[in-house]
């Protein structure tokens, strides 16, 4: 099942790995150059744009669109489990490129460490990057099998998204009188509560459709 899952993610892969290149040239140029530190800052937050709408949305919308999910679910192995292989590829793909990105952020950018409290550098070190792109994943699985439509899916995630990393998260931290590490434990904590109520949805949904 996991063979099967990374043959058919293939272009999120693929997708993911250019995007964290283009990143990383980008976070290069920043580097020898601060003209393109705001440019760089700002493209950091496509990874998670990306990996909810191209690659949590198709994992089940997908497959219902085009009908593969009548072979898919009537196999020996459960539709339980064809999903988790799915999920856990992957989220296995895009930690790591959160991790590429983090890393990048790191060695590129380090002048941001000055204030860790800098929107940009709390959104991007340590815990809060690796959850949230974990939520965006599981948006886009939950949207996707409830919707059934890539593209009802897609249009839906976007604005989610704004609003909970641009609302919800920046109140959040703005409001609350925690340490740095106690925010990054709390706001992590909450993504990772969130994607896994999605995750269940999701495999609900799949569970309950004939």
């Amino acid at each position: 099942m996991i063979w099967l899952a990374w043959r058919q993610q293939r272009f999120p892969f693929t997708a993911a790995a250019v995007l964290t290149a283009i990143y990383g040239a980008l976070a290069t140029a920043a580097h020898f150059d601060t003209e393109f530190t705001t440019i760089t800052q700002l493209f950091a937050g496509y990874l998670t744009i990306g990996v909810c709408m191209f690659w949590g949305v198709p994992l089940v919308a997908r497959d219902i669109e085009h009908g593969t999910h009548r072979l898919a679910w009537t196999q020996s192995q459960p539709r339980t489990r064809w999903l988790a292989a799915r999920l856990t590829v992957a989220a296995a793909g895009a930690l790591a490129a959160a991790t590429a990105v983090t890393a990048i952020v790191s060695w590129a950018l380090p002048t941001t460490a000055a204030d860790p409290m800098h929107w940009f550098y709390y959104e991007s070190h340590d815990l809060v990057p690796f959850a949230r792109v974990l939520f965006a994943l599981a948006l886009g699985a939950a949207l996707g099998a409830l919707t059934r439509n890539t593209h009802i899916a897609m249009a839906i995630s976007v604005p989610i998204l704004g609003i909970v990393q641009l609302g919800g998260a920046r109140a959040l931290r703005e409001s609350a009188t925690m340490t740095y590490w106690q925010l990054q434990l709390a706001e992590a904590a909450i993504y990772l509560i969130v994607a896994v109520a999605l995750t269940t949805v999701t495999f609900l949904a799949v569970q309950r459709r004939p």
